[in-house]
């Protein structure tokens, strides 16, 4: 058990209000209480009586009314027969990076949100959820509890992840993105997609629509400080970009120049060059075992990689705001890997798609995950795989791992995922509905290859990532082969 512990700053509790904790910040609803360390930003969530029905833990974005809400009123009151469809419409039309702890109309429920970037772990025999299992756990029930052979098996020490509701710790669960966490008998359950997404005829205007809406999210977060956004070679990053076309001679761009990153630092600072865009490339600054450790406890073990081994690298923006561009994936059937609306998944197929050993902890909560949606459409169940099994579960899986760093991506949020699942399947696969509203937003900024050098580089780059990845190019072996397999 080693000696260092660092503390809970950027963490979180939701108990009974009879649970006494001493933390920076208490906010009392009407049975719940958060209790919050350090610079945990709550937003009061009011009904049209006035009365507190709830808090949002995070960074919500009201791009309607162009505001952060310190206080969201909400007009209409809670019927408690349609919670579901309450939240649907009041909450879920935020962007920005949340959860809401609601305790009305007899309701005790915590909502993620579209993508679960602001996550939630619980523990159901102590009655309590908060941000991580360092949260939960004194010391040294965190080290008694840690699952270190399905750690181990995971491969979580490199690329592995916690999918579907899994932890590194005996009895506590994840909460995953489109599920609701009742605090009353500490389940969870699906709350959306309540029935398959409509396909859009005009998929132009779906995408035209996302890039405005960015837009929308940005120039609200610009008004309350400075905004840093992400540039690599990565298609996300240049759609989100193309979105941010009036205002990107005001925004700053960074890009870090971690080990194997010399594409995307060549590509964003070829693009800061033709189109004046302000840049700046961090150093590369790796952490020290210390600093590892301090944060792989600040992500309850779930997660390792290089976020945790670069983190030092993203001092310089303490305090400000980051902007990634998380989330397009979903829009080009990141996990289909040939499959069709014919293609039959069960519960091993989909940890194949998802790299991940068939350990049967793991097929067993994938397939409890699978069995509400057997009646989707293989492509939708696949889509909601990757939201809720991969980058829910993986991608924020250290989301107050960094508290020093608020991390926000512009292309999460309902709205955004509604419009890419609405695209026919065959616009998506390929990527190209991306490739297309970035040639109506700003086609000059396609000049410039994406994910490519476009030169004798692209070659030496494919050789090198070989050679110094080796489990990465297993692991996609692994995933081909096995895929196979559950299809023959």
């Amino acid at each position: 058990m080693p000696d260092d512990w660092p503390d809970k700053s950027g963490q979180f509790l939701v108990t009974e209000r009879t649970v006494l904790l001493r933390g920076s910040a208490r906010h009392d609803l009407a049975t719940l209480a958060v209790t919050a360390f350090g610079d945990v930003p709550v937003a009061e969530v009011r009904d049209g009586s006035g009365a507190i029905v709830g808090a949002l833990i995070g960074t919500p974005i009201d791009i309607d009314s162009g505001t952060l809400p310190g206080t969201l009123t909400i007009d209409t009151t809670i019927d408690r027969a349609n919670v579901d469809d309450w939240v649907e419409r009041h909450i879920y039309r935020l962007a920005g990076s949340f959860l809401l702890v609601l305790d009305a109309a007899g309701c005790r429920r915590i909502y993620l949100d579209a993508d679960g970037s602001r996550s939630l772990v619980y523990d159901p025999s102590a009655k309590v959820a908060g941000a991580t299992a360092m949260a939960l756990l004194d010391k040294a029930e965190y080290w008694r509890r840690l699952q270190t052979r399905l750690h181990r098996r995971l491969e979580v020490d490199q690329t592995g992840w916690f999918p579907a509701g899994l932890t590194a710790h005996a009895g506590i669960s994840r909460l995953l993105c489109n599920h609701y966490l009742d605090l009353d008998t500490w389940e969870q359950h699906r709350h959306w997609p309540v029935a398959p997404i409509a396909e859009t005829t005009n998929a132009s205007a779906a995408f035209d629509d996302m890039l405005g809406r960015i837009r929308q999210m940005v120039s609200v977060l610009r008004i309350q400080g400075p905004v840093k956004v992400a540039l690599t070679a990565g298609m996300d990053s240049r759609f989100v970009l193309s979105g941010l076309r009036t205002i990107a001679g005001n925004l700053d761009f960074v890009t870090v120049a971690a080990p194997r990153a010399g594409l995307d630092v060549a590509s964003a600072q070829a693009l800061s060059r033709k189109f004046a865009l302000r840049h700046d490339v961090l150093p590369y600054r790796r952490a020290s075992p210390a600093q590892a450790q301090g944060w792989q406890i600040r992500a309850g073990h779930c997660v390792t990689g290089a976020n945790m081994t670069m983190h030092p690298s993203v001092e310089p923006l303490a305090g400000q705001c980051f902007l990634g561009g998380l989330g397009g994936e979903v829009g080009r059937g990141f996990l289909w890997l040939g499959a069709t609306q014919a293609t039959m998944v069960d519960a091993r197929s989909i940890v194949a798609r998802l790299k991940l050993p068939p350990e049967p902890e793991v097929v067993a909560a994938v397939a409890r995950w699978l069995e509400p949606i057997a009646h989707l459409e293989t492509l939708l169940k696949l889509d909601l795989a990757y939201l809720e099994l991969r980058m829910g579960s993986w991608a924020f899986a250290d989301a107050y791992a960094n508290p020093v760093q608020k991390e926000l991506h512009p292309m999460i949020s309902r709205a955004n995922f509604c419009a890419m699942l609405s695209v026919p399947p065959e616009l998506r696969r390929n990527g190209a509905v991306f490739q297309d509203a970035i040639a109506r937003a700003w086609p000059e900024i396609l000049e410039l290859p994406i994910n490519r050098y476009g030169n004798w580089r692209d070659t030496a780059k494919r050789v090198t990532d070989a050679v110094s990845s080796p489990s990465r190019v297993a692991r996609k072996l692994r995933q081909i082969v096995q895929v196979r397999r559950r299809a023959i």
